[in-house]
């Protein structure tokens, strides 16, 4: 903490790259020192209020980063559009929305904004519960009216994988309980798949309650949920995501064309192995899912 209120009051002429947090959160805070850490020339980094109060000059930075939704959404406009930005540490979704949003902005012409998003490529889940399940056939999953535009997505990834997909698509009025009891009856797996209008308290303790009682597999896509009773999950943390940043602001120009937004290349796997023992699951080394996870996406 006392190393990143030092490095926010190093004067902006010493900085060649601006990192700006949407919020002073830990979590924004770790993915910002492992960008600092890995890129190869000095950083400052701010949180929003700082950028507001400080009034930085922000076309002097060689590199400019949003870490979070929120400082992706100010800078957008703040940036000269000529200038790249990189938003990090968001969803796919939020990033899809902002795109949306500023369709019409210069920097979109420009090709001047790229992003690193919080989430999982679907094929990398997939292939995670296809390792620890191989004769799954069928993958089933709940979405809500955020994350409903993804079952395209996540039907092309699960063809690929030869599974079949069932969905439901949950609104505020219906009863998940009995949605989600016949939509997991009869799957080989369950797929957790993030949306705050699906995945509150209430029917997350369902999705886990109803999983395990007809004894199918849940893979979740946070260690908290692995923590809770799912089978597993994989998913990038601060550090993963921060030395992936890094590593995108550092492509040559010519090949850094990711206005489309980066899947985190850096992961981490979570297992439980009591909800395993339940399932009668035996359980691969977390180092034997990481290096057959990283053989499948050369």
């Amino acid at each position: 903490m006392v190393l990143l209120i030092l490095v926010c009051y190093v004067p902006p002429v010493f900085a060649d790259n601006l990192i700006v947090l949407s919020r002073n959160l830990d979590t924004y805070q770790k993915v910002a020192r492992q960008i600092s850490s890995d890129l190869n020339s000095p950083s400052l980094t701010v949180d929003l209020s700082q950028l507001s109060n400080q009034r930085f000059k922000l076309n002097t930075f060689k590199n400019v980063i949003a870490v979070g939704s929120k400082a992706g959404d100010i800078l957008f406009n703040l940036l000269p559009a000529e200038q790249d930005l990189h938003i990090t540490f968001l969803p796919k979704q939020t990033y899809q929305t902002l795109l949306k949003k500023y369709k019409n902005h210069q920097r979109i012409r420009n090709k001047t904004v790229s992003a690193i998003f919080l989430d999982q490529p679907f094929n990398r889940q997939l292939r995670l519960a296809k390792l620890l399940i191989p004769e799954a056939k069928v993958v089933a999953t709940a979405l809500g009216t955020t994350s409903s535009q993804l079952q395209p997505d996540i039907k092309s990834a699960a063809a690929k994988e030869n599974l079949t997909l069932r969905h439901e698509t949950l609104l505020e009025a219906d009863n998940p309980i009995h949605k989600l009891q016949t939509l997991i009856d009869g799957s080989d797996f369950f797929l957790a798949v993030a949306d705050k209008s699906v995945f509150n308290r209430s029917t997350a303790k369902w999705i886990l309650y109803i999983s395990f009682r007809q004894r199918i597999p849940l893979i979740g896509f946070s260690k908290k949920y692995v923590d809770a009773g799912a089978l597993a999950a994989v998913y990038s943390s601060p550090e993963d995501i921060g030395r992936y940043t890094a590593e995108i602001i550092q492509k040559p120009k010519g090949k850094n064309t990711g206005i489309n937004g980066y899947y985190p290349r850096y992961f981490t796997i979570a297992l439980n192995p009591t909800a395993a023992n339940s399932l009668r699951i035996s359980l691969p080394s977390i180092d034997e899912l990481n290096l057959q996870l990283k053989e499948m996406e050369k």
